[in-house]
């Protein structure tokens, strides 16, 4: 099965969609006005749609029309953010890997809301990405996660529960060996990963924001 892609509200900045023919896009809100300027065709369109710009309305009415079982109306007054309700989506469609574009900027309460859904999706035992076009986030949550050999950027990582112990990090310019780490010190912010040799994170016990940039 392919991945699960999610074009959000958030801030856009053109970026490259790795679409592969397996895929699901899912168009979250006003992430339809995004593709659409794009020029991808989305497989599902999810929102309450109250930030949706004319142009992504007029392909919504059109979606509405000629493939109606592939839209869904959401009530503004809701528990789920747009974003929350189109990892569901996926989830109950069985993907497993999920990448969520157009997730940050804007409004601070929605970016913070979508790291939320990132740690929403690794404790349902699926792997979540947020991509921009200059970094990347994932959650980590007791396991070890590979980089791609060569890769260079700066690392960051940020306990998502109070306390995270095992935490070991290889191939970067701060390396630790089983350290613990706390929500309440920021302790992890701004190591880089080197490139000349095999670079992993390791969190044993607890969840963790991971942010690379390049």
């Amino acid at each position: 099965m392919g991945k699960c892609l999610i074009m959000c509200a958030g801030e856009f900045s053109p970026i490259a969609m790795d679409r592969q023919e397996d895929d699901f896009v899912i168009a979250a809100d006003n992430g339809l006005t995004y593709l659409t300027r794009m020029g991808v065709v989305p497989d599902f369109i999810i929102g309450d749609y109250d930030s949706l710009e004319e142009e992504g309305r007029q392909v919504l009415r059109e979606f509405e029309q000629s493939r109606p079982d592939c839209v869904l109306r959401l009530p503004v007054e809701k528990d789920d953010t747009d974003t929350m309700a189109a990892v569901r989506v996926g989830l109950e469609r069985g993907y497993t890997t999920f990448t969520l574009y157009a997730a940050l900027g804007g409004r601070l309460d929605h970016t913070l809301a979508n790291i939320q859904t990132l740690n929403f999706i690794r404790a349902h035992g699926a792997k979540g990405y947020i991509m921009d076009a200059s970094c990347m986030m994932f959650v980590i949550r007791d396991e070890t996660r590979n980089f791609a050999p060569g890769f260079q950027g700066s690392f960051s990582l940020f306990a998502l529960d109070g306390k995270l112990t095992g935490v070991t990090l290889r191939g970067m310019k701060y390396e630790v060996t089983d350290a613990v780490i706390t929500n309440d010190y920021p302790i992890g912010v701004s190591n880089r990963i080197e490139g000349d040799r095999p670079a992993s994170v390791t969190v044993e016990h607890g969840s963790a924001l991971c942010y690379v940039a390049w």
